[in-house]
């Protein structure tokens, strides 16, 4: 797991515990993340965000909607996006991208697309979104 802010995760763990999104961790978020945050709040809105459940091993990948293209998130792990390798990866200015934090806040509020496929296409699936 990257190095995630305890603040950031309590406020994740909030919103699964209430099912919802409350004004004050809305505040919150806002706070610690600005415009990242927007971005995520709206991608979740419009149900951005979709859950892969490959069939019969139960792995699971998430893809998230981005701005110019769609992106490969591992939760609280890894984003395929340009802000997460510079902005998380390299620079540490921030601990999540907005695909990221999107992921997250689509999974403890249910509000996400589910997906099935076969486990026979995971590695088509992996080579198509991790080659340049």
């Amino acid at each position: 797991m990257l190095n995630i802010s305890e603040e950031s995760l309590r406020l994740i763990m909030e919103i699964r515990k209430r099912g919802e999104l409350s004004s004050g961790v809305h505040s919150e978020l806002s706070r610690l993340y600005g415009n990242r945050y927007s971005e995520a709040l709206r991608t979740v809105m419009e149900w951005g965000v979709i859950k892969i459940r490959f069939i019969p091993s139960l792995r699971v990948m998430w893809i998230v909607r981005g701005t110019r293209k769609d992106h490969l998130t591992i939760p609280l792990i890894y984003c395929s996006c340009e802000d997460f390798y510079l902005n998380v990866v390299v620079r540490r200015n921030v601990d999540m991208c907005h695909h990221l934090l999107a992921q997250a806040i689509a999974e403890a509020l249910g509000r996400f697309k589910s997906v099935e496929m076969p486990d026979e296409l995971l590695i088509r699936f992996l080579r198509e979104w991790l080659s340049p």
